[in-house]
Order: C-alpha cells, then sequence, then structure tokens
C-alpha cells in the first residue's frame, strides 16, 4: 500500500464514521423531536420537579401525579439515581418536558464527543482511529442513549477522563487527585463506576480513593437544599437495598424482557420471579457476580501502566454493565472502550490475529440495533430464538474475558521483571 494512503487511511475512515453516524444522529433527533413524552429522561425531570416542591422523588406515584398535572403522560419510571444526580439536573427547572428532553439530546451528544477525545488520550493510536470509525457508524448503543434520554453518556465520558488523568504518565501530583474526584462525580450520578474506586482500594491508591469518597461526600451534602435528609436517607435505605432483586423503587419491567443483558437475566430464565428475581436467581446472580468480581481483580491488580492497564480498567467497565439486574442497550456504552483496548492490542501485536475470528463477529452482534435482533429473533424458532436474545450479552462476556486476559498477562510480565512500570 501506498505509504501516503496507509498514514491517511485511518484518518479518512474516521471522517466516514462520523459522516455516518451524523446521519444517525439526523434520524434519532426526529425521534426526540416527536416524543412529547421524553422517554427515559422524564424519570429525570419529574424527579427534579417533585424534589422541588418538597416531596420524595424516590415515590413513583409522586412522579406520575405530576406528569398528569402537567398533562404529559399517564405513568413514570421511577426515579433511582443516587441524590446528587438532582443536583447536576436542576437546570431543567423552568424548561418545560419536552424542552429539556431535546436539549439533553444535544448535551448527550456532546457527552460522546468528549468520551471519544479520552479513548484518544488512552490509546492514541491508527487503531482507535478505525475503531472510532466503526463505533460511530455502527454501535447501535450510542443513538439509543440520544433516544432514550439516558444519562450514561455523561457519565460514561465523566469516568474515562477521570481514569484518562488517574492513569496519566505524567506524575503531576494533583492529577491523581482529580481522577479519583471525576470517577467519584460519576458514582454520584450513577452508582456503577463505584467499582473502579474499590478497584483502586484494593491497589492501594489512597489519592484516588480519598478524592473519590470525598467528592462523594461533598456532592451528598451540596445536594441537601435540594433534597433533604429524610428523602436521602430513603434512598441509601430503602431504594438502594431494593436494586439487588430487580425491585428499582418500583420499576415495572420484566427482568425477563427481551434486550436485558445481564447476569440477572440470565438466571431468571432459568429460574422466574413475579417480578422481581427469585430467591434462586437471586443467589445464583449474587454469587456469579461475586466470583467474577474477585476472579478479575486477582487477575488485574497488579497490572502496570500502559495497554494491560486499560484492558484491566475495560474488563472492570464491562462488569459494570453485567453486573446490575437491568443492562439494556443504553447501557452498553460503558463497553465501548474495551473495543478500543483490544484493537490496540491486535495493532500492537499482544493479541495475535486468529483473536479476530471472535472479536469481528462479536462487535457485529453488539453493533447490531436492539430492535433489528429482535425481529431476527422472533423469526426463529422458541429454541433458537432464545439462543439469539442473547447474542449481545455473550459479546459482553467475550470482551470481559479478552480483556482480563490481556491484563493478566501484563500482570504476569510484570511478576517476571519486577523492575517493569509499562508492560511490553
Amino acid at each position: 500500500m501506498n505509504p501516503t494512503l496507509r498514514r491517511w487511511l485511518p484518518a479518512l475512515a474516521l471522517a466516514i464514521g462520523l459522516l455516518l453516524h451524523a446521519v444517525a444522529l439526523q434520524n434519532t433527533w426526529k425521534g426526540v423531536q416527536t416524543a412529547g413524552h421524553a422517554r427515559d429522561f422524564a424519570s429525570y425531570y419529574y424527579g427534579v420537579q417533585v424534589a422541588s416542591l418538597g416531596e420524595n422523588p424516590y415515590e413513583k406515584q409522586e412522579l406520575n401525579e405530576r406528569a398528569r398535572v402537567e398533562g404529559t403522560r399517564r405513568s413514570v419510571h421511577p426515579f433511582f439515581y443516587p441524590p446528587p444526580f438532582l443536583l447536576a439536573m436542576q437546570w431543567t427547572r423552568g424548561l418545560d418536558l419536552h424542552g429539556a428532553y431535546k436539549l439533553w439530546f444535544w448535551v448527550d451528544a456532546m457527552a460522546c464527543l468528549l468520551a471519544g477525545l479520552a479513548l484518544w488520550r488512552m490509546v492514541p493510536k491508527e487503531s482507535t482511529w478505525l475503531m472510532g470509525a466503526a463505533v460511530l457508524a455502527w454501535a447501535s448503543s450510542i443513538p439509543n442513549n440520544h433516544l432514550m434520554g439516558q444519562a450514561n453518556l455523561p457519565v460514561l465520558a465523566i469516568t474515562l477522563w477521570g481514569l484518562v488523568l488517574s492513569e496519566s504518565e505524567n506524575t503531576k501530583p494533583w492529577k491523581p487527585w482529580a481522577g479519583g474526584a471525576l470517577v467519584g462525580l460519576a458514582a454520584m450520578l450513577k452508582l456503577s463506576p463505584g467499582l473502579l474506586v474499590f478497584w483502586w482500594l484494593v491497589q492501594g491508591r489512597w489519592q484516588e480513593v480519598l478524592a473519590a469518597c470525598g467528592t462523594a461526600l461533598l456532592l451528598s451534602l451540596f445536594s441537601l437544599p435540594v433534597l433533604g435528609v429524610e428523602q436521602q436517607f430513603f434512598f441509601f435505605t430503602q431504594v438502594l437495598p431494593d436494586f439487588s432483586d430487580g425491585g428499582y423503587g418500583g420499576l415495572s419491567v420484566p427482568i425477563e424482557l427481551f434486550g436485558n443483558h445481564s447476569i440477572a437475566n440470565l438466571w431468571a430464565q432459568v429460574w422466574p420471579g413475579d417480578g422481581a428475581l427469585s430467591s434462586q436467581a437471586k443467589t445464583a446472580t449474587s454469587a456469579t457476580v461475586g466470583l467474577l468480581t474477585l476472579a478479575l481483580i486477582a487477575l488485574t491488580w497488579r497490572t502496570p501502566k500502559g495497554l494491560h492497564r486499560w484492558a484491566a480498567l475495560a474488563a472492570l467497565m464491562v462488569l459494570m454493565v453485567l453486573t446490575p439486574v437491568y443492562a439494556y442497550e443504553h447501557h452498553v456504552v460503558f463497553a465501548i472502550p474495551a473495543w478500543f483496548v483490544l484493537a490496540a492490542a491486535l495493532q500492537e501485536r499482544k493479541l495475535h490475529w486468529a483473536w479476530l475470528l471472535i472479536l469481528v463477529p462479536a462487535f457485529v452482534v453488539s453493533a447490531w440495533p436492539i430492535l433489528h435482533w429482535k425481529r431476527m429473533a422472533l423469526a426463529q424458532s422458541p429454541a433458537l430464538a432464545g439462543m439469539i436474545q442473547e447474542g449481545k450479552t455473550l459479546t459482553l462476556f467475550i470482551q470481559l474475558s479478552s480483556c482480563a486476559f490481556l491484563a493478566a498477562r501484563g500482570s504476569w510480565t510484570a511478576r517476571r521483571r519486577p523492575g517493569l512500570t509499562r508492560a511490553d
């Protein structure tokens, strides 16, 4: 291949990916403009509205009543986010539901851009340009976030920039503190990034841990004018414990619903429950999540800085998708960094090209639009439909195991060569 063409090919691919993404954004924006009910975003909006009236936003009936008063929708999904989330959404006061939802679409799009820039800082390689093109062009989880009005992309962007600062080669003393603070902020918007703080704790990285915990505490205090002590206590004692069996503050969505990519869903297929996880499925889920978490930390906690460390962090982020009871299409954005790490590992020959035989089909399945995937499954026999239904969950396990393998290789190399600071 011509050297000049080879040099410009990744940039050309990214430009094409951006163009295709712009087309997808335009189609998604049309869906946003016609959805006056604001889909999942309504939970955030009415959580703020109810809290501003001094009521408890974690009581679903309060959200429903407020929506009916405004005549926007008959019912709203429960609000089950940490109290500081309401602090971050105060800008919605003074806007109507649909206006706030449309503005959130653009906030979400900017968060996607910021996440992409963080991924470039993580792995600044030709493979990142190519993978960025593929993700922007085909990954269905991104437009799904925009359409549903979900908060995953802003949380992803904050998390990634926190990790970039923490893992920076430039050892300025403020960077670990800033990185920990950003991950702490992310965990106070959506609890799952707290897994990264636990990983830091196991590693003895006290600056990041103290910054994350301190940020969480300060944000909880700052949110008191928005949500009082009684309501915050209600979240931690009533709502949060309900997560383990799928209660989620009264969420009336079946755990076995097509498109739930969680570990809990797999066990719920074996031992169905009545609107929540059965006792057997709950026990099996807790055991599976616990064993996976311990195994992953044992394999990765000594991984040195560099691509192998990013593989460990990417594996943890995939685990963040699998472990909650509900893991829908919009949650899968947290698994996107794993694709960039694996692409870089292939470019650097840290993974053999034979891995493409597994990773390419897995990426295709993971990027496939969930509605099309469901239609294809329903057109098959029941047995085959069940296998197709869990296809996207399988891709998450492929990402998790591939990144864990890559991180474990770095840890093993570091043990053989104690003076190593960056894995080869």
